[in-house]
């Protein structure tokens, strides 16, 4: 049966995030079921202080996006993205499968990861929660070769938050760093320069180096950015 006509059974739970839960799938364990808490447009706006609120409320009456879409969309998006910059099938990219049909609704169907190094640890995020600072070396040299690739394919999207990097291990017992939320980035800028190619780049690259240092140790990769 194709996966356009199939209604997938649900497992059990396993994580709650901001505005969706992730289930199991008990039709095939080797991929997991995302669904949505809220339909695109029914989230709260989070206030961000009074001169951002009314900056944003300028913005969208402007016509600019003021808010995000459901986050299932908003993960196609960010998905979409990375097949444009040729990263579908690089082993640092959970894999999204599309929207599907379950008994009890429609979810977003990803690849399930099952080799974390830790199951108690098993993002970036989780890390500095129970260690603070990296120190690790092994996970650090991992870091670094996985923001080179953000890096060198300009990817703008959830992937360079620590709490979406799993920390997982290959084959041959190497770490590395496996991203499991690609939702894309919203773009606040007033005036868009960044629909210029250069400018883009530009930006994305310093958000990168930015996300970047905030994890590094000061010795990390001798003092340089990627």
């Amino acid at each position: 049966m194709s996966q356009e006509n199939q209604v997938y059974q649900v497992g059990e739970f396993v994580r709650g995030g901001g505005f969706r839960d992730t289930y199991e799938c008990a039709s095939d364990p080797t991929k997991l079921l995302k669904f949505d808490r809220y339909e695109a447009g029914e989230r709260e706006v989070k206030k961000r202080g009074l001169l951002k609120d009314i900056f944003r409320s300028v913005r969208a009456k402007l016509g600019y996006k003021k808010q995000r879409l459901s986050g299932n969309q908003d993960e196609l998006l960010g998905w979409s993205h990375i097949q444009d910059v040729g990263l579908a099938d690089h082993r640092a990219f959970t894999r999204v499968y599309g929207v599907v049909q379950t008994n009890q609704g429609p979810a977003l169907m990803i690849e399930k990861i099952d080799n974390f190094v830790d199951q108690d640890i098993r993002s970036v995020r989780d890390y500095i929660r129970h260690h603070g600072r990296i120190k690790d070396q092994e996970l650090i040299r991992a870091l670094i070769d996985y923001f080179k690739i953000l890096r060198s394919h300009h990817v703008s999207c959830f992937a360079d938050r620590p709490e979406n990097m799993g920390i997982v291990i290959d084959a041959n017992g190497k770490t590395y760093i496996k991203c499991f939320d690609v939702k894309n980035y919203l773009d606040h800028q007033f005036i868009p320069i960044n629909k210029i190619e250069y400018f883009r780049k530009k930006r994305i690259e310093r958000r990168l180096d930015r996300h970047f240092n905030m994890l590094s140790s000061d010795n990390v990769n001798e003092g340089h950015k990627i």
